[in-house]
């Protein structure tokens, strides 16, 4: 859940929802989550499975298609919009601009043993336990906890909303916390950005190589577990989780939403679709576009090329002319 707390008449007036009520949530969770006293966006059509769910949960407000004909839902209250997701949009840009999320960190502590270089910049109210080495060029935003021994290599930036656990090492010049990519229309038809706010876990044991790029969730984190691997030059999108153990390496593009599980192994210049499930122990060859769920301890690989013994008339099929 990302926790902000929110009225139901200040939902309403958000999504031009008239009428009233005085219920009151806790934050915004996915359609999956069980989580009472909460606000829920439901970008689909409702089936027998998703009502049964909202039945068993209590105090939370949940927004649909325009014309669901879903009057009640157990205990929730039901409002209505033309598009849940640009819905979603709507109230994440409120929450952000009335600043209604509750913060990771509320004081300043940086341990006294802590490495940090006076060429790094450290802002505001973090927390930096013992060990924690920051190196030339670093900025750390506000909002940040960094367990026992991590490692900031230099230039890497860290946004706000990012735990990162013990004996972890986040590569130069990598970038975690950012917003990421994700956008809904206007009804001019525009592209507007929906904030991701919800931030990014990182385990213990952990190693991120340089130039890396883990942007932060919307309403869930981005996570990656203990003793995760990931290899220079590797994008990992927002609300991607990558299990203990597994490998990710130079090159691969992970899509949003999408699951790494435990002791997965990505080869180089792979790319996962959002939404797909790597699973345990799988591995996936090098440039393998993934598509579809991987079963746990399976093998993909990509289409081998044709190699053939090469002649003196291929010269001119690839560029080359004969001086004479």
């Amino acid at each position: 859940m990302l926790r902000a707390i929110l009225s139901e008449q200040e939902i309403r007036r958000i999504l031009n929802v008239p009428g009233r009520g005085e219920r009151v949530v806790e934050g915004i969770s996915p359609l999956g989550a069980s989580q009472d006293r909460s606000l829920y966006f439901v970008n689909k059509q409702m089936t027998a499975e998703i009502r049964d769910a909202f039945t068993a949960r209590e105090g939370c407000i949940v927004v649909v298609f325009t014309g669901n004909n879903q009057d009640s839902l157990g205990t929730c209250v039901v409002l209505e919009a033309e598009n849940p997701r640009a819905a979603l949009g709507q109230v994440l840009r409120f929450i952000r601009d009335e600043q209604r999320i509750s913060p990771l960190v509320t004081d300043r502590s940086i341990a006294s043993s802590a490495n940090i270089s006076p060429l790094a910049v450290v802002d505001g109210a973090v927390e930096i336990a013992d060990g924690v080495v920051i190196e030339p060029f670093c900025v750390v935003g506000p909002d940040v906890k960094i367990g026992c021994g991590s490692i900031l290599r230099s230039g890497a930036r860290i946004h706000s909303r990012v735990t990162i656990g013990e004996n972890s090492v986040i590569g130069s010049n990598s970038l975690i916390g950012q917003q990421g990519f994700g956008f809904v229309r206007d009804n001019l038809q525009n592209k507007i950005r929906i904030p991701h706010l919800a931030g990014v876990v990182i385990g213990s044991n952990v190693e991120i190589g340089g130039l890396v790029s883990l942007p932060s969730g919307t309403i869930m984190p981005t996570i990656i577990e203990d003793y995760a691997k990931i290899d220079e030059l590797v994008h990992v999108a927002h609300n991607v989780r990558v299990a203990r153990g597994a490998s990710v390496i130079a090159g691969t593009v992970i899509g949003g939403h999408a699951i790494i599980d435990e002791e997965a192994w990505l080869g180089m210049n792979s790319s996962i679709r959002q939404g797909r499930r790597v699973g345990a122990h799988a591995l996936v060859g090098m440039d393998a576009s993934i598509q579809q769920d991987v079963a746990d301890n399976s093998v993909v690989r990509a289409p081998r090329p044709d190699v053939q013994s090469r002649n003196d008339d291929d010269h001119s099929a690839i560029g080359f002319t004969e001086r004479r």
